[in-house]
C-alpha cells in the first residue's frame, strides 16, 4: 500500500547524528521521503491540521482530536465503537511515531510522530523494516507477522511495567540498529566523471553511543478493557478490504459483541490474568490461533490520511464537522459486496471472525448456502464437499450442558475433504477462537475418512473434528492434539461455496 519515493542521494553529505533525539528526528524524514509521495504528505498534512489541537509551541492529536478523524469515515451507529477504541490506537500511534524509542515514547501526537507511526503500522514501507535474512514465511500464510513485528506491536499498544534490565546486547538493541541503518543508507555522493562509483558519508558513532531501544522489554501487559474495543473495531473493518463496508454491520452490533468475546478469549485464554494480555499471550495467539489477519482492518481506519485525493474545492473545510462530512463522501467504498446469507450458524459478523484465521485471498464473494438444516444428513453433507470445487466452508454448532460451540472447517479452491492433498484450517469460533492447523505430511493413519456413511472425520496435525449422526440426531466431536477431547449435540449443520475471486478494494490507496 503506498507510493515509494526514490530520492536522488544529497549533494552534501548529511552529518553524523550524536543525540537520540538526533536520531529521531534524522529517522522520521528518512522515513516519510522513502513512503510518502509529495502529494501524500500534502495531503496527510492538510487533514492532521483540521483535526489538531494548537498549542502555544506545536500542533498535535489528543486523544479527542484522534477519535474526531477515525469515526469521519463510519456510519453514526458505530460511533460510540470507534470512539471506545480511540486510547489504545492513540497510544500505539505515539509509541511507533517514537521508533526506535517506542518504549520511551515522545509525550504528544504531533505531525511527523503520527506520519512516522502510520507508515510503520500500515506496513507502508513494505514490512521491511524489521526484516531479517533468516525469516521464514509460512506456506499457508506468507504474509503473516513475523516474530519483530509481533513484539513491536504488543510494545505499541502495552502499558509497561517497571524499568528494562541493566544488560545490554544486540537483541536490546535490534530497533536502535534498524533506525540507525535507514538513516545512514543513502548518504553518499556519486563521482560526477564515474556516476557508478560512489564516496560514502562520514562514519556515525557506535550503536553504544546512543541509549538502547530496550526491544527485548515485553514485561508489560495490554488492558482487556483497552484491547477488545480495538478487537471489535478491527471485527467491523476485517472485510472492507473485499468490498463489505462496516456500513454493512450496523444491524448486528448484539452479534459483535458476541463475537468480539470470542476473539479477546483467544487472547486470555491460557494467560496469566483475565484482566489483560501478556506477551506471552499475544504472541502465541497471533502466531498460532489468530494470525496477522487480525489487523488486517487497520488500513479502513487511517486510510483516510494516506490518500492522493484531491479536495472537491480549493479552500479545505473550515471545520471539523465538515471535515467529517467531506471524509465520509470521498471516502465511500469503491466496491460494494453483497453480504453473505444469513443461515442457522453463518452471519455478517461470524464471516469477519472466521476471515481472521484464514489467507488472506479467501474468495468471500458470491457466498452460495450448499447445505443448511438442524438435522445432520451426513449423506447430504457429503455430496456437498465431494462434489463442489470452489473455496468451502463446512460449520457445525452444538453444545454439551450449558456450554455452546461452534466450529468451522475451511477447504480451498480445488479441494475437497475426498482428496486432501491441499492444507485446510479448522477454527474453533466460539466460546474461544481457536486455529488449527495441519502439518506439511499427515500421518498415514490421519486424513479426511469419508468410508464410514455416518461419520466425517476431518484430521489435522493439530486437531480432530469428526461429524455423525441420521436424519434425526447428530453429533460432532472435537479431539485436541493435547489429548483433551469434547464433544458436542449438534443443533445445525451448514456447507457455503465461494465462487468468486477475492476483490480488493483500494479506497484508501
Amino acid at each position: 500500500m503506498g507510493q515509494t519515493v526514490t530520492k536522488e542521494p544529497p549533494t552534501e553529505f548529511l552529518p553524523p547524528v550524536q543525540t537520540r533525539e538526533e536520531l529521531q528526528e534524522r529517522f522520521k524524514w528518512r522515513l516519510s521521503r522513502f513512503y510518502m509521495s509529495e502529494a501524500q504528505s500534502e495531503w496527510f498534512q492538510t487533514i492532521f491540521n483540521i483535526f489538531c489541537t494548537e498549542s502555544d509551541s506545536e500542533k498535535f492529536w489528543t486523544e479527542i482530536d484522534l477519535k474526531n478523524f477515525m469515526i469521519s469515515t463510519f456510519p453514526p451507529a458505530l460511533a460510540s465503537c470507534v470512539a471506545e477504541a480511540t486510547p489504545i490506537v492513540h497510544r500505539c500511534l505515539l509509541r511507533l511515531g517514537s521508533f526506535p524509542y517506542h518504549n520511551d515514547p515522545h509525550h504528544t501526537l504531533s505531525l511527523d510522530v503520527l506520519r512516522t507511526a502510520m507508515i510503520i503500522l500500515l506496513g507502508l514501507d513494505g514490512r521491511k523494516l524489521l526484516d531479517r535474512d533468516n525469516d521464514e514465511a509460512s506456506l499457508v500464510y506468507p504474509d503473516r507477522l513475523s516474530k519483530e513485528q509481533r513484539i513491536l506491536l504488543f510494545q505499541s499498544m502495552a502499558e509497561q511495567k517497571g524499568p528494562p534490565g541493566s544488560s545490554r546486547g544486540p537483541e536490546d538493541d535490534y530497533h536502535l540498529q534498524k533506525a540507525l541503518d535507514l538513516i545512514t543508507y543513502g548518504n553518499f555522493k556519486r563521482n560526477d566523471r564515474f556516476p557508478t562509483a560512489v564516496t560514502g558519508g562520514p562514519e556515525y558513532p557506535p550503536i553504544e553511543h546512543f541509549p538502547s531501544s530496550n526491544s527485548t522489554l515485553t514485561s508489560g501487559s495490554i488492558p482487556a478493557e483497552d484491547f477488545r474495543p480495538l478487537l471489535r473495531l478491527m471485527l467491523l473493518t476485517q472485510l472492507y478490504v473485499a468490498g463489505i463496508d462496516p456500513d454493512n454491520f450496523t444491524s448486528y452490533l448484539s452479534e459483535i459483541e458476541t463475537a468480539t468475546d470470542c476473539l479477546l478469549a483467544a487472547f486470555l485464554n491460557g494467560g496469566e490474568s483475565s484482566t489483560a494480555v501478556s506477551f506471552a499471550a499475544f504472541d502465541n495467539t497471533l502466531s498460532k490461533s489468530v494470525q496477522q489477519n487480525a489487523f488486517l482492518g487497520l488500513p479502513r481506519v487511517l486510510g483516510p490520511l494516506h490518500s492522493v485525493k484531491p479536495f472537491p474545492s480549493a479552500t479545505p473545510p473550515s471545520s471539523v464537522t465538515e471535515a467529517q462530512k467531506l471524509l465520509k463522501e470521498l471516502f465511500t467504498p469503491t466496491v460494494k459486496t453483497p453480504t453473505p446469507p444469513k443461515g442457522l450458524i453463518m452471519s455478517l459478523p461470524l464471516l469477519s471472525q472466521l476471515s481472521m484465521s484464514l489467507p488472506q485471498d479467501f474468495p468471500i464473494e458470491a457466498a452460495k448456502t450448499l447445505y443448511s438444516s438442524p438435522k445432520v444428513d451426513m449423506q447430504s453433507v457429503k455430496s456437498c464437499l465431494s462434489v463442489t470445487r470452489t473455496a468451502m466452508i463446512l460449520l457445525v454448532s452444538g453444545n454439551a450442558g450449558q456450554k455452546a460451540a461452534i466450529f468451522g472447517a475451511y477447504f480451498p479452491k480445488d479441494s475437497s475433504p475426498a482428496s486432501p492433498d491441499k492444507p485446510s484450517v479448522i477454527v474453533q469460533l466460539s466460546p474461544v477462537h481457536r486455529t488449527f492447523h495441519g502439518a506439511k505430511e499427515l500421518e498415514a493413519s490421519k486424513g479426511t475418512e469419508f468410508e464410514d456413511s455416518s461419520h466425517l472425520t476431518l484430521a489435522l496435525s493439530e486437531m480432530t473434528l469428526v461429524l455423525g449422526g441420521d436424519s434425526a440426531t447428530g453429533s460432532f466431536i472435537a479431539q485436541f492434539s493435547d489429548g483433551t477431547s469434547h464433544e458436542f449435540a449438534a443443533d445445525a449443520v451448514e456447507v457455503l461455496s465461494f465462487e468468486g475471486s477475492l476483490v480488493h478494494v483500494d479506497t484508501f490507496e
